[in-house]
């Protein structure tokens, strides 16, 4: 099974939930690009992975153009915007989900205050994505 998480700049949520994805499933295939690729992970995400014990080392942001020749089994939209307003580029996928978290570096300059916003969203991320895991794609492997 093939999952991308479709983020704007590919250096915060879609990094988090690809890295726990992975995590809870090791045999998928798991994808995450950004629209507009930022140059570098944020360093903060590399911290609050660790705390979870999970390693997003060696990653670094991509775009969807890299991948758009792959079909997708689900394209999961990370990001402010509501599922109307996120504009997909032209990809193949077989369904859609949106998650919309919101963006924890803007407005904030406050270190403690990013920190404390990006590990609040890497916990929302778990929590739907265990769910996700759970309820959509262990159950179409029993099939």
């Amino acid at each position: 099974m093939k999952i991308l998480f479709l983020s704007l700049r590919n250096c915060c949520r879609s990094q988090i939930a690809e890295a726990i994805l992975k995590y809870i499933g090791p045999n998928l295939e798991i994808y995450s690009a950004g629209i507009d690729p930022a140059p570098e992970i944020n360093p903060v995400v590399f911290e609050i992975m660790k705390e979870a014990g999970i390693s997003v080392q060696g990653k670094k942001p991509s775009a969807y153009t890299e991948i758009a020749d792959v079909e997708f089994d689900y394209l999961i939209t990370v990001g402010d915007s509501t599922f109307e307003e996120f504009k997909v580029p032209p990809l193949k996928y077989k369904q859609k989900i949106h998650l919309g978290f919101h963006n924890p570096f803007k407005d904030e300059r406050d270190i403690h205050k990013i920190k404390e916003s990006c590990r609040e969203i890497r916990d929302e991320i778990m929590v739907e994505l265990d769910y996700f895991y759970h309820h959509y794609i262990q159950p179409t492997k029993v099939s």
